[in-house]
């Protein structure tokens, strides 16, 4: 059996019962004394108050410093959606293999497909300079990515969320004025219009759900198939078709795109002078976090090795010529956080610097008062007088409207004012205030 609390009272008045328990002192508007220093240093301290609370909320929102931690990455089992924008530098109907692979030994339909796309390989001149542009700026900041990497990801911090995009085609946002500019801007139809001739380019875009184990995506040259006679027999053969392998990277991330991620294949172009080439990216993908203060960001990076390697079997240099995207998965992610404190701490501060902003500019007002005072007995002595005076008879009147008050029986003194009455009686008469002693008689 378990004891209970219950209030027996009067359940309708408990803003009564509430006041009753009130045990804040609070003095009456009549027992306060304003002076012009009083009003300048409350106007100044609220002012100043404004500006230090501004100043905390900037720097906790945006002026903090980022840390980077390695943790195991645990998320074995999820599919990675990679994002595929290339455009080669020959007809689609000579690209046959463009196939994705990886150790699980699925289906090579299993991960999805990229469509194809016929383009012209020459661009205009306003976006040939628009891509070098975006080549020039995807270069730098490859190079200086320690220096800007916290730029970066506070910039990713201050969005909240990545700009996402399922669609390969789809052009990026804008960015806003005074920010990074964006890592490239390459989606959009850049190639130079011919509608009298056929398309001499390929371009293969889409989004493949791969899962988190080495791979490769490979894009290799196709074979016609002939038929041809055979002395006395139908003779079919496969002829390789002319290729060039000269390709553009306009996109290749995975997970989460987000422009402020540096995605270091991103408008990178190869020329290619011999068919007999083969190209290897060697990718090395790692998992990042990214932790808000009420929500997680998950993307990825990668790192990347270039090989441009020509066929030669008289070197014993063999293979297959194409394009190859060899991709592994770092066992270990990247956590990026702020180092900021808990955000009841930080409320707690600024309740701090708001009580001792107050506690101060009450101390600075007794100082100067006490100051003003002194300086007016010794400088003034018939002005101090008169405030003397003026003071002390506000303070009569004061103490005669507080004892009318005790000693009426009508009005009851408010809970909050017993410490003050119980000064004023204190000052007066109490005899008066109390009842007068009967003697006692023997019946």
């Amino acid at each position: 059996m378990s004891a209970t609390l219950r209030y027996r009272g009067d359940k309708s008045n408990l803003l009564e019962f509430a006041k009753n328990l009130d045990a804040f002192k609070k003095v009456p508007e009549k027992y306060t004394e304003t002076t012009e220093i009083g009003g300048t240093l409350s106007l100044l301290s609220r002012l100043l108050i404004v500006y230090l609370v501004y100043t905390e909320l900037q720097y906790y929102w945006h002026e903090t410093q980022i840390i980077y931690q390695f943790e195991p990455d645990i998320a074995l089992e999820e599919q990675v959606p990679m994002h595929v924008d290339i455009t080669v530098a020959m007809p689609c109907a000579s690209l046959s293999g463009v196939d994705l692979m990886d150790e699980t030994q699925q289906d090579v339909f299993a991960y999805g497909t990229l469509q194809r796309e016929g383009v012209w390989w020459e661009m205009s001149d306003a976006d040939r300079m628009q891509f070098q542009s975006a080549q020039l700026t995807n270069h730098y900041l490859r190079e200086q990515y320690h220096s800007v990497a916290d730029i970066l990801f506070k910039d990713i911090m201050r969005d909240g969320i990545l700009k996402g995009r399922s669609d390969s085609s789809a052009k990026p946002a804008a960015p806003p004025p005074g920010s990074l500019p964006a890592v490239l801007d390459l989606h959009q139809d850049t190639h130079l219009q011919q509608p009298e001739a056929k398309f001499d380019a390929c371009r293969l875009h889409g989004t493949l759900g791969i899962n988190k184990v080495a791979g490769v995506l490979h894009l290799v040259g196709g074979a016609q198939p002939v038929v041809g006679l055979f002395q006395d027999h139908w003779m079919i053969e496969f002829r390789r078709m002319p290729a060039n392998f000269t390709h553009r990277i306009n996109r290749l991330s995975f997970g989460q795109y987000s422009r402020r991620i540096v995605q270091p294949l991103e408008g990178d172009e190869t020329i290619i002078q011999e068919e007999a080439t083969t190209v290897q990216y060697f990718l090395k993908i790692v998992p990042t976090e990214i932790e808000q203060t009420f929500s997680t960001i998950n993307t990825f990076q990668y790192s990347v090795t270039e090989n441009v390697r020509k066929l030669d079997s008289e070197r014993n240099s063999y293979g297959s010529p194409g394009i190859y995207f060899k991709y592994d998965w770092s066992a270990l992610k990247i956590v990026v956080s702020n180092d900021r404190d808990h955000i009841l701490t930080f409320v707690i501060r600024l309740c701090s610097i708001i009580s001792g902003i107050i506690v101060l500019s009450g101390a600075i007002n007794s100082l100067l008062l006490g100051m003003q005072r002194r300086l007016l007995r010794n400088f003034a002595p018939q002005l101090y007088q008169k405030l003397e005076k003026s003071s002390a008879s506000n303070g009569e009147a004061n103490v005669t409207a507080s004892s009318l008050a005790v000693t009426s029986p009508i009005s009851q003194p408010p809970i909050n004012e017993l410490l003050h009455t119980a000064n004023l009686m204190a000052n007066v008469n109490i005899s008066a205030y109390l009842p007068t002693a009967q003697p006692k008689t023997d019946n």
